[in-house]
């Protein structure tokens, strides 16, 4: 993710999180806000656990992409080491734990997300 779309991100999450902020505490308010845009008071906990429910999930995909797109980094820097690797006849899953060794990237589930996740990447490259 690019700076710019960083920023744009976090702007979004930020007046997102104040919106559910407000909600929060006026649900069911009929001197709220949201009366401007929506008339019933009824709709305000539905409209605040559906923007809950969404910032989570935008912040559940940037902490997927931050840690994917170290990996991606990561493969496209030692490029020519893998592809030395594959003519020795390494397969991915090898050369996968190597780069984990070289992290120092331990076992359990970060080590198995981690090489499912190189290995997937590796598949790619030729």
């Amino acid at each position: 993710m690019s700076s710019q779309g960083k920023k744009f991100f976090f702007t979004i999450i930020v007046v997102l999180s104040i919106i559910v902020f407000y909600l929060i505490f006026n649900a069911g308010n009929p001197n709220s806000i949201l009366r401007y845009v929506i008339k019933s008071p009824s709709y305000d906990v539905v409209i605040l656990v559906v923007l809950a429910a969404f910032i989570s999930l935008m912040s559940f995909y940037y902490a997927h992409t931050n840690e994917t797109g170290g990996y991606e980094k990561i493969v496209q820097v030692n490029l020519k080491k893998i592809q030395k690797l594959r003519k020795r006849g390494k397969t991915n899953e090898e050369i996968a734990e190597a780069i984990l060794n070289a992290m120092n990237v331990k076992k359990g589930y970060r080590h198995l997300y981690a090489m499912r996740r190189l290995i997937v990447l590796l598949e790619r490259v030729k």
